[in-house]
């Protein structure tokens, strides 16, 4: 017969087990430990850093899309006489993770005075080429390459995301909401001339005038360019009765040249990957370009580089040569377009469940899990003659996570930075997928951890900002977010529910 004490013992565990259900206590040597949901971390890079193209590109499209990838990986300088190494040709210093790049000679060049980095993959890089933030933040090698005397500004941690600026307000109190370059060409050995100060980033810092951006992952951009408005505006249409019960409206960004749906970038502001391309090209890397033409900075002895310098090339070897008559800029466009999207992990039966319950609590109400672009590979009459002219590109499904609306999500999100149709509090809702190999989330990189990336999807009207780096005054100001009803439904989750939906997301 067992003692008084055993039977206490067995009660006791009974009574525990009754308030926790098994799924939700992790044993301990002699104690019962309540389990708490958290972030399994992303899952491992692949083997490669080189990224693969979408599949069935014939043979043209998949040589432009390996010339796409020398291309911009190449290490820009100001001037083509500062070059250390031959352009338009694999470098003799490659980098070990990247055959394209160069590891540290300069062999491209068209820089301007301003610009926030020098290679477009030392930015895309996680978890590889084309992807996000890398986990060392590259800012110390931008500032200082060639000897610039940069100083790396506060916001730009060692372990922490890259994070381009931009300032909310000039001195006159009107609206900026534009990018301030990082770094200058200032002591650099390719622009002895330039004595062009950084700005003033502590002070803005200090005036809350300052909001932060973190870079995108670039994978499956062409395949988001081939989605049709007329789908997304029968997904903003659909589920209505679900999303005004909980809260959810959302609209697009729209381009103000032709009226289409801009889709690109954290708050939809660009409507094409060629615009985001000029762009990026312009305003991270200071080189002026057919769709950007003006240098970022007139100042005298600043500008070496042709203004404009990227633009077709007709240099008789290289006009001559299909692959290299293109501009720079453009063939990142090409890249963009030609990447394959991020695979997904197969599901457990955890991350199953995780599905279901994204379902079920509303998160796909916003990250809607597909699209389906138009058209079929091989038409047959003219009316099937649709879609993109890219083969590859037609009759996919894209499962990207987002319905590419921007949405307003309060003062925790909140940059007080308008782009177009996006107001100070709005944006668009990030594609999820490729999520489980990110490290850093949110449009600021505030976060590492994908529970609290959640948790800041949660404003209350009048909330100070919380934990947002780039609250101010103004903050108590905004509305309630979009997706307080649904992140309330995850916070009422068991323990055991909520990791699932980490796991499903570390999935995608």
């Amino acid at each position: 017969m067992p003692s008084i004490a055993s039977r206490f013992i067995v009660v006791a565990a009974f009574l525990v087990l009754a308030v926790f259900p098994a799924s939700d206590v992790l044993a301990a040597p002699n104690t019962m430990v309540p389990f708490k949901a958290r972030d399994p971390g992303p899952r491992p890079n692949p083997a490669s850093a080189i990224p693969n193209p979408v599949d069935n590109l014939n043979a043209q499209e998949g040589a432009l899309f390996n010339e796409s990838l020398l291309r911009v990986s190449e290490l820009e300088g100001t001037c083509d006489t500062c070059a250390q190494q031959p352009g338009n040709a694999l470098p003799s210093d490659p980098d070990p993770k990247n055959p394209f790049s160069p590891l540290r000679l300069v062999n491209s060049a068209g820089m301007g005075p301003v610009f926030n980095a020098d290679q477009c993959f030392a930015c895309h890089v996680q978890p590889m080429i084309g992807g996000s933030t890398p986990a060392v933040n590259p800012a110390p090698i931008f500032a200082h390459r060639l000897g610039g005397t940069n100083v790396v500004p506060s916001f730009e941690e060692p372990n922490g995301a890259f994070r381009e600026t931009r300032f909310k307000f000039n001195p006159d109190g009107t609206r900026d909401g534009g990018v301030h370059s990082l770094f200058t060409v200032k002591g650099r050995s390719d622009a002895p001339g330039c004595n062009l100060d950084q700005p003033d980033f502590e002070a803005a810092v200090h005036d809350k005038n300052i909001a932060f951006r973190i870079p995108l992952q670039l994978f499956g951009l062409g395949l988001i360019e081939s989605i049709s408005d007329t789908a997304i505006r029968d997904n903003l249409k659909a589920n209505q009765e679900a999303k005004q019960r909980l809260g959810i409206g959302g609209h697009p960004n729209m381009v103000p040249n032709n009226g289409t749906i801009s889709r690109f970038g954290w708050k939809a502001q660009n409507g094409s990957i060629t615009t985001f391309a000029g762009e990026a090209y312009n305003v991270e890397m200071g080189i002026s370009n057919d769709l950007f033409p003006i240098s970022r900075s007139e100042v005298p002895g600043c500008n070496v580089a042709y203004v404009f310098f990227d633009t077709a090339r007709t240099e008789k070897e290289l006009y001559q040569d299909p692959l290299k008559i293109m501009p720079a800029w453009l063939m990142f466009t090409v890249f963009m377009r030609l990447v394959e999207a991020p695979k997904p992990a197969p599901l457990t039966f955890t991350a199953a469940r995780g599905q279901q319950v994204f379902n079920e609590i509303g998160c796909a109400l916003c990250h809607t899990p597909s699209f389906q672009t138009l058209g079929v590979a091989n038409p047959t009459t003219p009316a099937q003659q649709i879609g993109p002219h890219t083969v590859a590109l037609r009759g996919q499904q894209v499962n990207l996570f987002s319905d590419l609306l921007v949405h307003h999500m309060g003062a925790t999100m909140a940059d007080n930075i308008v782009q177009g149709g996006a107001g100070p509090d709005e944006f668009r809702t990030t594609p999820l997928w490729g999520v489980g190999q990110r490290l850093f989330f949110l449009h600021d990189g505030r976060t590492s951890d994908l529970t609290m990336a959640i948790m800041d999807h949660f404003s209350a009207e009048g909330s100070d900002g919380g934990d947002n780096p780039a609250k101010d005054e103004q903050s108590h100001k905004y509305g309630p977010s979009e997706a307080n009803a649904v992140v309330q439904q995850f916070n009422r989750l068991s323990e055991s529910d909520k990791q699932s939906v980490l796991e499903f997301l570390r999935s995608l």
